[in-house]
């Protein structure tokens, strides 16, 4: 069954939760937008790696791999410590 969203006047819409959940995409996951040439929209949940993070963090040791997983996790969950 097709699901409708409403765009605002502010530019935004509500991605459902169905559809979230089927896309496994959550509060503060970032999205890249294109337009194909057939006039659809394409928006891709942009998922980041390590080398996307890589400088992100200003410590005076290295971290661990559990870390970077860890604030990887926090990022794409929307939290941020």
């Amino acid at each position: 069954m097709p699901h409708e969203s409403r765009l605002t006047a502010q530019g935004q819409l509500t991605m459902p939760a169905e559809i979230r959940r089927k896309a496994n995409v959550h509060a503060g996951t970032r999205f890249t937008w294109a337009v194909d040439g057939e006039g659809n929209i394409v928006l891709k949940p942009l998922r980041l790696g390590l080398a996307d993070v890589a400088g992100m963090f200003k410590l005076d040791r290295p971290l661990t791999d559990d870390e970077i997983r860890k604030a990887i996790e926090n990022r794409h969950a929307g939290n941020r410590e």
